[in-house]
Parts: structure tokens; C-alpha cells; sequence
């Protein structure tokens, strides 16, 4: 089971509540230790024990850099973290 996720958001883009909301999900959910992160520009990034498991930019690209696309439910990272 891991151990450690840090969430790396864009702040000018809005994905502070989504990162927020995915880290209570994971707090609750399997008692993982969670830190939130600012970052730059278009960045909404999920780390676990140092591994990615979720990156905007390579789901989306150039997309997901200028914010267009959606950010990942809590639920399907605690599901990802989960089958981890």
C-alpha cells in the first residue's frame, strides 16, 4: 500500500478545489498521508511515493497546459491508488 501522495495543482487555473477534494478522498478514504503543492502553470500532477499517476499534461497535452479538459473524480484516484 503506498504511503505518501503529493498533489502538484495550477492555482491560476482553478484545480485548487479539485486537489483539495481528491486529498480529503484520499485522507479519508485509505489514510494516506496527502500534501498539496501549488505549481505552475496548467500543472495538475498526482504523485505516489514519488511515482506519477496522474499528469494533465500527458493526458491532455498541449490541452491540458492552456486548462481545457477535466481533472480526475476522487473517486478514480483513490480507485487508482487502491489498485496500486
Amino acid at each position: 500500500m503506498p504511503s505518501q501522495v503529493v498533489i502538484h495543482f495550477c492555482r491560476t487555473c482553478g484545480f485548487g478545489a479539485p486537489a483539495k477534494q481528491i486529498a480529503e478522498a484520499v485522507r479519508r478514504e485509505l489514510g494516506l498521508t496527502v500534501e498539496c503543492r501549488p505549481g505552475f502553470w496548467g500543472c495538475f500532477r498526482i504523485e505516489c511515493d514519488g511515482r506519477e499517476i496522474f499528469s494533465r499534461w500527458k493526458s491532455r497535452g498541449w490541452l491540458g497546459r492552456l486548462g481545457c479538459g477535466r481533472t480526475p473524480t476522487a473517486e478514480e484516484i483513490v480507485e487508482r491508488l487502491r489498485n496500486d
